[in-house]
């Protein structure tokens, strides 16, 4: 790796997201790289048309507009000035989209975070463990902050 150009830093909006941008901030500021945020919002075909449910089809419209309004918002925040930055909200696999992501933007480095909690990887899966094993890149793992 002669120098680290683009950096994707993967967040989920929830706690230890700052924490993860920063890092990857500072990574895209030491290396003068541009710095993609992206978040992956996961696939729910209500949002492509079903009559059926049109109440819960427009909850989680709404939803994906908050989310993504939330990831633009932590990229103006937390990119440094002179720094090139992109937010990305793409639908799918978690893993899979990060990955496919990756790939295509000619990503250096991949920073993702790591949850403690046990709920949270019986409900998510194992996002790191796998993108770890299946990136293109380094990847580099931020712990969630001590309590």
């Amino acid at each position: 790796m002669d120098k680290i150009k683009n950096i994707l830093v993967a967040v989920d909006l929830y706690a230890g997201s700052e924490e993860v941008a920063g890092v990857a901030a500072g990574f895209a500021e030491t290396f003068s790289a541009k710095l993609y945020f992206l978040h992956v919002e996961r696939a729910n075909p209500k949002i492509f048309g079903d009559p059926d449910v049109p109440d819960e089809r427009d909850a989680v419209a709404s939803q994906v507009r908050t989310s993504h309004q939330e990831l633009q918002e932590l990229r103006d925040k937390m990119t440094p000035p002179g720094v090139e930055a992109e937010a990305l909200q793409i639908q799918g696999q978690t893993v899979q989209k990060i990955i496919s992501e990756a790939t295509k933007l000619d990503i250096d480095l991949i920073v993702v975070g790591f949850h403690r909690s046990r709920l949270h990887h019986l409900l998510a899966g194992d996002v790191t463990k796998s993108v770890l094993n299946h990136a293109p890149c380094p990847v580099l793992v931020v712990p969630p902050p001590r309590r």
